[in-house]
């Protein structure tokens, strides 16, 4: 069961400004994005469960491509509104 107190928006978020540090001046905007942002945090979460437990090569992999399209698709959120400020 997952802790009801895991918040999947501010994990997702701080693994995002972590990974890309240039990111981090345009954090407050983050709000616009949360689903993705959240789904983003799950994603991430799930993958490093596969690589904690030794889990399926297959879905590791699949898990980990996942992962790379959705923090390419939110950091593409983060440019948009950075080129429009």
């Amino acid at each position: 069961m997952e802790d009801p107190r895991f918040n999947s928006f501010r994990y997702g978020l701080a693994v995002l400004l972590v990974r890309c540090p240039h990111l981090r001046p345009y954090a407050h905007s983050a709000h616009w994005w949360i689903e993705d942002i959240e789904n983003y945090g799950d994603a991430v979460r799930f993958r490093d469960k596969l690589r904690a437990e030794g889990g399926n090569k297959m879905l590791l992999e699949e898990s980990e491509q996942i992962c790379i399209q959705l923090e390419e698709e939110v950091q593409s959120y983060f440019g948009a509104s950075i080129d429009l400020s």
